[in-house]
């Protein structure tokens, strides 16, 4: 092999390796998801609309309306872009969002550790608690002195007065998380005694059927549905964490945008005058 040849082999060589990073120097890199919405001129969201002040069908219009739904509309007025709604099951939203047809999520969602695992959220919008829904005029489920117990003081009570029940609860939910942690993982539940529901409003036609005893979900929900059908509110519970706008992970810069904007609306009475108009408490 003479030294002619072997110059003639590196120079093709450096030529290639030249010739390949002028070619990955060329390629476009992708829009991050903010720059994209501004781009298109609209977001893609998904919501579960059936969990009513939140976020729900007007029955008069036929159109998405609630806490979320308005809250969401003016954050993307904010941004300059219209909302693309799309209406899912709960348990699927997170799912659809990793999987790119979503550019954010807002339905009553609440921000878990194990959900952070697969977006990113903003910091919450809203102060949310829980409660159970019982048949009007039901005792099966109450706690003497729930008000005056420490969380962990509930938690055991609130175990106590259901692991004999039959519980509802809506798929994806931190209430199936908590029943399924505490109740049936804890062996004082059968598997058969918790019903899972794509959708809340199933949940409740099942509770005033007398399929179940009762239904654990968010307290405005609760209240929202004590006002329309023939159920109440036995017992507030305050499980940890509350709702936030879930995104793609990484997307930092569409994170700090909504965080910005939605710290502006909280500091401008918006927020809480929302959370007035439909009756929700913890604003």
């Amino acid at each position: 092999m003479t030294k002619r040849f072997l110059f003639t082999v590196v120079l093709a060589c450096l030529l290639v390796l030249a010739f390949s990073l002028s070619l990955a120097g060329c390629k476009k890199e992708e829009p991050s998801a903010l720059d994209r919405i501004l781009e298109e001129g609209k977001i893609v969201v998904g919501t579960s609309a059936d969990y009513e002040p939140f976020e729900y069908v007007d029955p008069d219009t036929g159109e998405y309306t609630g806490f979320d739904i308005e809250l969401m509309e003016k954050i993307a007025e904010r941004l300059g872009v219209e909302v693309e709604w799309r209406d899912m099951s709960f348990d699927i939203l997170l799912t659809t969002l990793q999987a790119g047809e979503l550019d954010a999520i807002i339905a009553c969602m609440t921000v878990t550790p194990e959900r952070l695992e697969m977006a990113d959220f903003t910091d919450p919008y809203i102060i949310s608690k829980d409660a159970i829904l019982v048949k009007t005029g039901s005792d099966v489920v109450s706690i003497e002195g729930a008000e005056t117990m420490s969380q962990e003081e509930l938690a055991a009570a609130l175990v106590e007065a259901l692991k004999d029940l039959k519980v509802g609860v809506q798929a994806g939910t931190i209430h199936e998380q908590w029943c399924d942690e505490n109740l049936i993982g804890a062996g004082v539940m059968p598997e058969t005694n918790l019903s899972r529901y794509p959708r809340a409003d199933q949940a409740v036609s099942d509770l005033v059927a007398g399929r179940i005893d009762c239904v654990f979900l968010d307290e405005g929900v609760a209240l929202g549905f004590a006002e329309t059908h023939d159920v109440e509110k036995a017992l507030t519970v305050d499980l940890e964490g509350n709702p936030g706008i879930a995104v793609t992970k990484g997307e930092t810069e569409l994170v700090e945008k909504l965080n910005e904007i939605i710290a502006e609306l909280r500091e401008e009475g918006f927020i809480a005058e929302l959370a007035g108009k439909y009756d929700l408490p913890g604003e």
